[in-house]
């Protein structure tokens, strides 16, 4: 097992890297949705919230659709989120995978 964040070798399963500290994810919490695909869709469609409609989130992409992505601030932060890997889908999971 290796560390996302460092990329140190890890023994065992530990819930957080020695090295870096980073808080360590098991592939049942990574969504298969696709990293690329959301980053995309929040930086081209962001304002009418298609990516939240993506992740599967319908109640916060009607907002976004409604406020027009919270004039540009929240799909700024979203796409900020998303290329980080930290953007989670409807039922929790991280997307990860790009």
């Amino acid at each position: 097992m290796f560390c996302s964040r460092c990329g140190k070798e890890l023994k065992g399963t530990p819930a957080f890297c020695v090295s870096c500290g980073a808080k360590l994810v098991e592939n049942g919490d990574i969504s298969p949705k696709s990293r690329l695909a959301t980053s995309l869709l929040a930086w081209y469609l962001g304002l009418l919230g298609i990516h939240r409609f993506y992740l599967g989130k319908i109640g916060t992409g009607i907002l976004m659709l409604l406020t027009f992505g919270g004039l540009g601030i929240w799909t700024i932060i979203d796409f900020i989120i998303a290329v980080t890997g930290n953007m989670k889908d409807k039922d929790g999971k991280l997307i990860k995978k790009w």
